[in-house]
């Protein structure tokens, strides 16, 4: 009877799906580049290794994935920077419902960067994220003003987010 009641609960389960919105990280890579330059004084040549980005780093953008009946999807992307001695990572995406006036609402998002002791990997230069969103848009709202802050959590220096893309959706019927 035991087994019986493990194995149905078991099978409710899988037939469930999650709303979950992830939050997706990537690393910036970078590879070592030789470089030589001559010095025009002595007309030696001197060679250095320098770092060159193979991955792309996503510039910090809001953009909508879809709108349906009383729903809007959409993307926040953007990217840290995090070498050297300092670790950077991004915690988590929070979410604010911002001030409603009229038919406008802004809805604030908040990438919290955590500061890790270390020493980062010397291929690494940062961090790209990515999270769609879904907002269910009442009735009554015609504009979505979206924004993106920066807000650094255990660094004492920073301590007013920073503003990094803002994003309008207008939803008044076109004539």
């Amino acid at each position: 009877m035991k087994n019986l009641m493990i194995l149905t609960s078991f099978l409710v389960m899988s037939g469930c799906k999650t709303n979950a919105q992830k939050l997706k990280i990537s690393s910036i890579y970078s590879e070592p580049k030789q470089v030589t330059k001559e010095i025009p004084e002595t007309g030696k040549t001197h060679t250095y290794t320098t770092r060159k980005e193979v991955t792309e780093r996503l510039d910090p953008l809001i953009f909508m994935l879809s709108k349906n009946a009383g729903t809007l999807t959409f993307r926040i992307q953007g990217n840290i920077s995090s070498s050297g001695h300092s670790i950077h990572q991004v915690r988590k995406i929070r979410f604010e419902r911002g001030a409603q006036s009229g038919n406008t609402v802004t809805l604030k998002y908040y990438v919290e960067i955590k500061k890790v002791p270390g020493k980062e990997s010397a291929d690494v230069l940062g961090y790209n994220y990515t999270k769609d969103e879904t907002y269910k848009i009442p009735n009554d709202i015609k504009i979505i003003r979206i924004e993106l802050y920066e807000e650094r959590i255990n660094d004492t220096s920073a301590t007013k987010p920073k503003l990094i893309a803002q994003q309008s959706f207008n939803f008044f019927p076109k004539i």
